[in-house]
């Protein structure tokens, strides 16, 4: 049988040898074929570059309607920013010529490879003949002796011309021939069969194979080996957020050597990152000017510690960056060519290893969790290493007053409008003012001066958070057990901290949106009759109720029902036991206090979820008999239809595909050379045990409203806690929120156990075979 099918294969193989008389790989010789390869390649690799590198203006969504701030850091920030004008604009202009050149070029090689004239046109034997199709055998005959005499090469005609023409007039007289043709289009019958590559002949060609040869070695046996290995080793010695691991490295010896950092030992440490050092980073500069600049600038500033012996931090390099420091913190005017340079560029990179440090610290903080070190950085060092961001984008020290952000403050200005009537500690505490008050307090400022500050207040945030606390994926949201994943939600609504009289426009008109919005979710959630688990929200997403059911406002709310929805019962939820308690205690709802916002409660889950009825069954199946089949199924289609639309896990399914920009909203920041956005620092600590609970999470989304969740596991025994959730700003000094959230941890309810889930072990084959055969005698003694 196998030498049967070996020798059918055969056969085959003879016929296509008979059929394809020969096969060959052919070389591009025209370029017909490598001109649209070249076109192609050429236009893959052009269109990601001109996607990335076509320079695009940035769009700085300010608000026209409302005025700079003409303060003289501001004017300097804006003239320094214009002076490198002309160096963008002509690089801008250089990267589009190029690209255009590109672009001209991939033009011009598809212009080439269209008007290329394709050789192997269909064989007709009547257009070499200048005959009809419909030519008699006799028009044939004579043609033929008329072209042949012509075209004779005795005659002096034309070889080529003469074979074809002999060529085609066998082929429309010799049967065979003309079979041929017919059938193949070809009167020698099937052609070769023929493998052409888009490159050109000359690739292979004696003449440029050294050359072939020697440009492959170079790319691929010199150029790329260099070229990845040299990404490879600089791509090495950084984390995944470009900060050195020598650096991290030691942010966590230091960490961890002293739990408890005060700002000033912060401050030391960050001079010392390696980043500073030019040996390990080529952007530093070094000045033969430094050693005089340097010097001059230290004895400008005391308790520096440039006598300290600590490594890293008696090294030159790290004495010059901790003085550049204290120098962009007090604001001391530097050299604009030199010191100046520097200063900006380790402000620039100081907020970078600041987000590095507090990742450090929440690193530090599970490890110690899970007995990996033997000490804990404290909940302090977290704060005071967040404190550092705002003090470099404001430009001021930790002792001085946050009111030193708004323009042309002063210290006499401030110790003016401190007095013992008005304690007022933030920016928050001036813009509540009245602006009588606000204005005949800030009488010493000029009216210009005086819409600055004004502009500045308008352009500060202010934050509403609201918190809640769920346990995702349970039948029983609200009850937190031992041990449980909890999910902290966080709700964040950020409205201008001032708003302006004369600018009521857009910004006030928002305003009212948002609080107008909120009322009617607080109001759709009071009267929510039939307990969804997600209350209907505003198009902010927001809905401010208290523990109790009140509004915010003191307003009641009470439930109310449309006229055509008809009351449905309340099914009984299925409860598991618990070790102590066999029934649910209800939770005990303390009001807080005025100042901070409860946090709002879940409400009950919708009819149509998947939860365990085992008492009320009978009465919900009575009103499915009374109700038709028609009216049963539309209704059931419209309320999946409506759960799956506002179900909460599915938005935030979709929410997660959805990319947002990191551009939020600028901050006034005049001695800090770039912009700089709003961004924020939220978590979950314990403050009685000084404990971080949850690491922190960077927002970077927040323009008018976000939603953030942070997952945490709940205290493993039972009983009443109080979490504090901690909001903070990176960018502003003092602009931070605390909210306690009081709840309850229940003993972990018991793991019913069903006889079916008991599995006995394996048994030996001896001990089933035993089985079998006693089972198989009682069968038989059944049967009998």
């Amino acid at each position: 049988m196998e030498e049967f099918q070996i020798t059918k294969l055969l056969l085959i193989l003879i016929c296509f040898d008979e059929n394809m008389p020969g096969q060959q790989f052919e070389y591009d010789e025209r370029g017909s074929t490598f001109y649209y390869f070249l076109a192609s390649f050429y236009a893959f690799v052009l269109l990601p570059l001109t996607y990335y590198f076509w320079p695009r203006e940035k769009e700085r969504e300010r608000n026209s309607d409302v005025k700079r701030c003409r303060c003289e850091p501001c004017i300097q920030k804006e003239a320094a920013r214009r002076s490198k004008e002309p160096y963008k604009n002509l690089k801008r202009k250089i990267i589009k010529f190029h690209l255009l050149v590109g672009w001209v070029g991939l033009i011009c090689i598809i212009y080439k490879a269209v008007n290329i004239e394709i050789e192997g046109a269909e064989y007709d034997p009547y257009a070499i003949l200048n005959l009809d199709s419909s030519a008699t055998l006799a028009e044939i005959k004579k043609q033929y002796r008329k072209l042949s005499m012509e075209h004779h090469p005795d005659r002096g005609g034309d070889s080529k011309v003469f074979v074809a023409i002999a060529k085609a007039y066998q082929a429309l007289t010799d049967e065979d021939t003309r079979r041929n043709y017919e059938e193949y289009g070809n009167p020698d019958g099937p052609g070769a069969l023929r493998f052409g590559i888009a490159l050109p002949s000359w690739l292979i060609s004696k003449e440029y194979a050294i050359w072939v040869l020697g440009i492959y070695a170079l790319l691929f046996m010199i150029v790329l080996p260099v070229v990845v290995g040299s990404w490879w080793f600089r791509s090495i010695k950084y984390s995944a957020d470009c900060v050195l691991l020598d650096t991290r490295q030691m942010y966590k010896y230091m960490f961890h050597r002293t739990p408890n950092l005060v700002p000033k030992r912060l401050l030391t440490i960050l001079s010392g990152s390696y980043e500073f050092f030019k040996v390990c980073n080529s952007e530093i500069i070094e000045r033969p000017s430094d050693d005089v600049e340097v010097p001059n600038l230290i004895k400008l500033l005391p308790n520096l510690g440039e006598t300290k012996k600590e490594r890293p931090f008696c090294f030159p390099y790290s004495v010059k960056a901790r003085a550049l420091i204290y120098a962009q913190l007090k604001r001391i005017p530097l050299p604009p060519k030199t010191l100046r340079q520097d200063a900006n560029y380790i402000a620039k990179k100081s907020i970078l290893l600041i987000q590095e440090m507090i990742k450090v610290h929440a690193h530090l903080v599970n490890l110690a969790l899970m007995g990996r070190i033997s000490r804990m950085p404290t909940l302090e060092s977290l704060d005071n290493t967040m404190k550092l961001g705002p003090m470099f984008i404001q430009a001021v020290m930790e002792s001085k007053h946050p009111l030193m952000q708004l323009p042309h403050f002063s210290d006499e200005i401030i110790r003016s409008i401190i007095t013992k009537k008005r304690n007022i500690r933030t920016c928050a505490d001036l813009a509540a003012l009245p602006e009588v008050e606000r204005r005949s307090l800030l009488k010493a400022l000029s009216d210009r001066q005086y819409q600055d500050v004004i502009s500045v207040l308008s352009s500060m945030p202010n934050i509403e958070m609201s918190v809640q606390f769920v346990v995702r994926d349970d039948d029983d949201k609200d009850t937190i057990t031992a041990g449980a994943l909890v999910t902290c939600v966080v709700k964040l609504c950020r409205t201008p901290l001032l708003d302006v009289p004369g600018n009521c426009g857009k910004r006030a008109t928002q305003q009212q949106q948002w609080k107008s919005a909120e009322l009617s979710s607080a109001v759709s959630v009071a009267t929510d009759s039939e307990g969804a688990s997600n209350p209907e929200k505003d198009s902010n997403g927001y809905s401010s109720v208290q523990d109790n059911g009140s509004l915010v406002d003191g307003k009641e709310a009470t439930n109310k029902r449309k006229v055509w929805e008809k009351v449905k019962k309340k099914k009984k939820k299925y409860m598991p036991k618990c070790a102590n308690n066999n029934k649910r205690k209800p939770a005990i709802k303390k009001p807080l206090p005025k100042t901070v916002e409860p946090a709002k409660t879940v409400p009950e889950k919708q009819p149509d979820e998947a939860d365990v009825d085992v008492e009320g069954s009978g009465n919900d199946s009575d009103d499915s008999m009374n109700k038709p089949d028609n009216a049963k199924d539309s209704g059931d289609g419209s309320e999946d239809e409506e759960y799956l639309l506002n179900d909460p896990d599915l938005k935030k399914e979709r929410a997660i595909l959805e990319t947002k920009s990191s551009i939020t909203h600028p901050v006034h920041c005049p001695y800090f050379c770039e912009e700089k956005f709003e961004w924020w620092w939220i978590f979950v600590c314990d403050r009685k045990r000084r404990l971080l609970v949850a690491p922190p999470i960077h927002v970077t989304t927040l323009v008018n409203e976000e939603e953030i969740e942070i997952k945490f596991p709940a205290p493993i025994k039972p009983g009443q806690y109080v979490f504090q959730v901690c909001l903070r700003s990176d960018s502003y000094v003092d602009f931070c929120q605390f909210k306690d959230v009081k709840f309850k941890v229940h003993e972990a309810c018991e793991i019913l156990t069903h006889p079916q889930w008991d599995f006995s072990e394996e048994k030996t084959d001896d001990e089933q075979l035993d089985e079998s055969e006693f089972t198989e005698y009682e069968d038989e003694e059944d049967s009998s």
